[in-house]
């Protein structure tokens, strides 16, 4: 993935995280890029759109505990981390 393309989807998931996780992720707090800092401490830096298309249930509950821990707030649901994936993969396909 090059250096563009890289930004473009970092830029799509931390929106759409942002988007997904409220609440219990504090809408004043989820800027794009906390978003993404938030996805990194789970996932490490070199997320692409293929590796958040192949995340199991065991990934998705570690993302999610890393988002609460990130925004010191309550865990959100799976669902929220689903959905948040698949809206970003719905800009930026695998």
């Amino acid at each position: 993935m090059d250096a563009t393309h890289r930004i473009d989807v970092e830029q799509a998931m931390g929106v759409q995280s942002g988007d997904c996780l409220w609440p219990p992720v504090p809408f004043d707090d989820a800027s794009p890029y906390e978003c993404c800092e938030a996805v990194w401490s789970a996932l490490g830096q070199a997320v692409t759109p293929a590796m958040l298309a192949s995340l199991d249930d065991q990934d998705v509950t570690r993302l999610a505990a890393a988002v609460g821990q990130w925004f010191e707030v309550d865990t959100p649901s799976l669902a929220q981390v689903r959905t948040a994936g698949a809206q970003t993969l719905a800009r930026w396909p695998a």
